[in-house]
């Protein structure tokens, strides 16, 4: 009786995991492979590029003194300043939080500070700020510059990440079997990971942050003008080397549009929602639409808007182009993405000249990082190129060469694409939320010439100790390469 008994609870109890496992494999392939939000990876139609500005953030040692040139924060706030009808920020990391002992910039109380007075002082100002759960860490907290956006009357829009496909999908269909149910907000007990400072936070805030998933874009819209960015109004980050690109015209209303669908799907759109003035009810992006993308327009060349898995498609058609007498220049905080790595190599074979300045990825918020994945992706390109393919590293002390910048010069065409978007999977395989601009330039265009004397001045470290030779942080150990290749192909990683 009692062996029958225990036979029978083995039968049920293979039963319920065979039950569980199923459910485990229906949860990993369907959020891995589910189709995107409407409005998602777009490419947008050529606009014309005519005063689009080149903004960039530097910080780097000259005669032995740190010196931070910092215009990109300053033209947000004056834009912000101007609005007279609308404000539409989308915006990553924005908080306070950081682990070091730095003179840091308060961006965060500066932004929240700006947005409040504008808000106040024009109460018809419809602002609506979109930004990530990083900020109230996954529900653990209402952050406090949140808080004060909210009352003062400024719509807030958390980004909801589990519309996204998962990144991390091993991971994050366990997650959503056992963990997600029990939320992730309350009293917390464990140290806040962005400050050592910081508010304690739940141990089910952090099984959510391990999903791996961002709204990374980082821009604002304004009735008057548009700025793209690689920078984040975050107190930790202000030191952080960035670039920026503003324009106005039918590319802020391709913006506006991109930016509607995060706030449908996450929630936050009402009936009413800001068109840009001088062109509403002309040819703008229809959300989830992809258009035909040709050459230069003018004398100051095109700009089209690119997201999420779009950037990559343009990338690999402009590097997959670049051959013998062209040149292909990266200058990136991250390089991972296989694709982006063999388009890289094909260019070389071709005869293309390719140069990257990299982060070498040993600074994050006060901590140190290991080199993970830039040490071992670079190495990889120098040594199969047989050391035809150039690399220098951003001299960081502290602060991250934060920039996502390429730069395809071939012919009478200049393609520079830049925006949010690391050249890793997460933020090119459509997982992440991810803006980028994509310009296709004559050489003359005043942008052209101011991309490539930006990174010509960091390639050669003109006027400063910007960047240093690739040998001063090569990594080939091989447990090191693995550990890369492994974090990329399966998203176990925060690159």
């Amino acid at each position: 009786m009692r062996r029958r008994l225990f036979q029978e609870a083995r039968r049920r109890g293979r039963k319920v995991v065979l039950a569980l496992l199923g459910v485990y494999c229906l949860l990993f392939a369907f959020h891995l492979l589910k189709p995107l939000p409407d409005g998602i990876a777009v490419s947008g139609p050529l606009r014309d590029a005519t005063g689009m500005e080149f903004l960039v953030d530097l910080t780097y040692q000259r005669e032995g003194r740190t010196v931070a040139e910092q215009r990109i924060f300053d033209r947000v706030f004056s834009m912000i300043d101007a609005a007279e009808e609308f404000v539409v920020l989308d915006m990553f990391l924005f908080n306070d939080e950081h682990g070091g002992e730095r003179d840091y910039r308060p961006l965060s109380s500066e932004l929240t500070r700006r947005l409040v007075a504008r808000k106040t002082s024009h109460p018809d100002l419809a602002v609506t700020f979109i930004t990530d759960e990083i900020n109230n860490f996954y529900g653990a907290y209402v952050s406090d510059e949140i808080a004060r956006l909210q009352e003062a009357g400024v719509r807030v829009v958390i980004t909801r990440l589990s519309r996204l496909r998962d990144s991390n999908p091993a991971y994050s269909a366990a997650w959503r079997m056992f963990a997600k149910w029990f939320g992730s907000a309350g009293p917390g007990w464990l140290p806040h990971p962005l400050s050592s400072t910081g508010r304690k936070v739940t141990a089910r805030s952090y099984l959510k942050l391990l999903n791996f998933k961002a709204n990374h874009r980082k821009l604002l819209i304004t009735e008057r003008e548009c700025l793209v960015t690689s920078g984040n109004p975050h107190d930790a980050s202000s030191f952080h080397s960035n670039i920026a690109f503003v324009g106005d015209g039918p590319l802020c209303s391709d913006l506006l549009a991109s930016e509607r669908a995060v706030a449908a799907f996450s929630g936050g759109f009402g009936q009413e929602w800001p068109t840009y003035p001088s062109i509403a009810g002309s040819d703008s992006v229809v959300p989830g639409e992809a258009r035909e993308a040709g050459g230069p327009a003018g004398g100051q060349g095109s700009v089209q808007l690119v997201t999420e898995g779009k950037i990559l498609d343009a990338l690999l058609g402009d590097i997959g182009s670049a051959g013998a007498g062209d040149r292909v220049d990266l200058a990136m905080f991250y390089v991972s993405e296989r694709r982006v790595v063999d388009a890289l190599l094909g260019a070389d074979r071709r005869g293309a000249s390719v140069r990257l300045i990299l982060d070498p990825n040993k600074d994050a918020f006060g901590r140190e990082k290991g080199g993970v994945p830039n040490r071992q992706a670079a190495g990889e390109l120098v040594r199969r190129s047989h050391g035809r393919i150039a690399v220098r590293w951003y001299d960081t002390r502290g602060e991250q060469f934060h920039t996502k910048l390429v730069m395809v010069t071939r012919g009478d065409t200049v393609t520079v694409t830049g925006g949010s978007a690391n050249l890793t999977r997460r933020n090119l395989g459509d997982y992440n939320l991810e803006t980028n601009l994509r310009l296709v330039l004559p050489p003359a265009a005043d942008i052209s010439v101011e991309v490539a004397q930006y990174f010509q001045r960091l390639f050669s470290a003109e006027g400063g100790s910007h960047t240093l030779p690739f040998d001063a942080f090569q990594d080939d150990r091989v447990l090191k390469r693995a550990l890369y290749r492994v974090q990329e192909l399966t998203g176990l990683s925060s690159f």
